[in-house]
């Protein structure tokens, strides 16, 4: 084969290969959830395709963290429902019903989605941690999963900073109803006129 016939291939198979590199380098979990391409990536059977996961931390210096995940629904005819999802064994608490619709998907721990949020994580960020997701049909998966932090690109990510408690008020308690304040002069006046009353009565 000459030289330029060569070249010729070499630029045919690179041309055909770039849109399978660039897809396995983005990855739909990028794309869905505008962070970096460094978030793992498993299937179950047909039906289910999980991109995207993560573990993000809280802010605000506690240990929570939420399980984040792009999961969708291959099946046109059945919907699929995340029963549970767990961190390193730690059961994390679904905020609702996480139902995802026949060939829809759900984001879970997006923006106004239901969340999955763990109440104590041992990693920090740049860690692995061991997710695991069971669904009522499709059974159970395992993945190790990148934790980071919750700022930047995946701040929104975040669990929510937990809201104050109302600070109470004192009111001044209202006086007893029906007291009447009996001054000094009332009483000694009252007093010595009975007692003057009496010694003339007792007079024969």
């Amino acid at each position: 084969m000459s030289r330029s016939l060569r070249r010729g291939a070499v630029a045919a198979l690179i041309i055909a290969t770039a849109p399978v590199l660039a897809a396995c380098s983005a990855g739909d979990g990028a794309a869905s959830l505008q962070v970096k391409p460094n978030a793992a990536a498993t299937t179950i059977g047909s039906t289910l395709k999980l991109n995207g996961i993560t573990v993000v931390t809280a802010t605000n210096g506690s240990n929570t963290a939420n399980v984040v995940a792009n999961i969708a629904n291959n099946s046109s005819t059945t919907p699929e429902t995340l029963t549970s999802v767990s961190v390193d064994g730690n059961p994390a608490t679904l905020s609702g019903p996480a139902v995802i619709p026949p060939l829809g998907s759900l984001l879970v721990s997006g923006p106004g989605q239901v969340t999955a949020q763990v109440a104590s994580l041992s990693e920090t960020p740049g860690q692995n941690a061991t997710v695991n997701f069971t669904f009522a049909n499709a059974g159970s998966t395992s993945v190790q999963a990148l934790v980071n932090a919750g700022a930047g690109d995946y701040a929104t990510y975040a669990p929510a900073a937990p809201t104050p408690p109302p600070v109470a008020t004192l009111s001044p308690l209202p006086s007893p109803s029906g007291s009447t304040p009996v001054t000094g002069k009332t009483t000694g006046k009252t007093t010595a006129k009975t007692t003057a009353k009496a010694s003339i009565s007792a007079t024969p």
